[in-house]
């Protein structure tokens, strides 16, 4: 049966709020049951966003095409689909790689589109290297994925929001390209004077908007030269690593998804 730390805790939180938590489908799915009142929390997803915004941000290239259409600043992606699922938009791997190169230069990231924790992400840094990672990724049966340029990430910014309002921001930095803290990225959470802050916080939140979510994570990324961008948008809010890494973790935690349940049963 699936139980992580932020599962873990959510049915800590059930048990104080006297909610009953049945645990179904080998852990996958979490039903949650209060005054006649029935809710799922499925993986670590609650049950709060729209259908729409939870497929979007679920995929990378759509979340890209969804916060370009509103002008909220988001990495660069091109899509690619797999002939053997998709052939109907499938178009030739090295016509597009080149395509891409020529847009974004040599160093490329390619990655699966519904693929998380960093997962399915491929650093090119030649046309050879990059076909290759499109293909192993098509191999696997994935039937799209976006090809991005590389960029220098001075650190990331995990902002959670809930209904509008920010419930937690911190810093992920990372000791390779990758930011993600299921790869070892450590979290610091004293940014309050980081530089940027508010302008990372603003665009987070237009992000939030865009995808018409209620509850999400939003990573944004900062370059060297202060450069701010989307990166993307989580739609399980997962705080694994956060719970037991970060100074109080658990009971930061614990708030927020207090108010995320609390949220389900209005």
């Amino acid at each position: 049966m699936k139980t992580t730390e932020t599962l873990k805790l959510i049915e800590e939180i059930c048990k104080e709020k006297e909610i009953d938590v049945k645990v179904l489908s080998f852990g996958w799915v979490r039903a949650l049951t209060k005054n006649g009142k029935i809710r799922y929390i499925v993986d670590e997803a609650f049950d709060l966003n729209p259908a729409g915004s939870f497929l979007i941000v679920n995929d990378k290239y759509a979340t890209y095409e969804v916060l370009k259409n509103n002008n909220v600043r988001v990495l660069r992606h091109r899509a690619l689909f797999n002939k053997e699922g998709r052939e109907e938009y499938a178009k030739d791997i090295e016509q597009e790689v080149e395509k891409a190169i020529e847009e974004y230069g040599e160093k490329l990231v390619i990655k699966a589109n519904d693929s998380s924790e960093g997962r399915d992400v491929f650093l090119a840094e030649t046309k050879e290297q990059a076909i290759n990672a499109i293909k192993d990724i098509f191999s696997r049966h994935f039937l799209n994925l976006s090809i991005c340029p590389f960029e220098e990430i001075e650190a990331e910014y995990r902002v959670i929001c809930l209904d509008g309002e920010i419930l937690c921001c911190y810093k992920k930095i990372a000791a390779n390209w990758k930011h993600n803290l299921s790869r070892g990225a450590r979290i610091v959470t004293d940014i309050e004077n980081d530089e940027k802050i508010d302008e990372i916080k603003a665009l987070a939140l237009n992000a939030f908007k865009a995808v018409d979510a209620r509850f999400v994570s939003v990573d944004v990324s900062k370059k060297a030269n202060g450069e701010i961008f989307i990166m993307e948008i989580n739609g399980s809010v997962c705080m694994n690593k956060f719970i037991t890494d970060a100074p109080n973790g658990k009971e930061i935690a614990r708030k927020i998804y207090g108010k995320a349940i609390d949220k389900m049963f209005e």
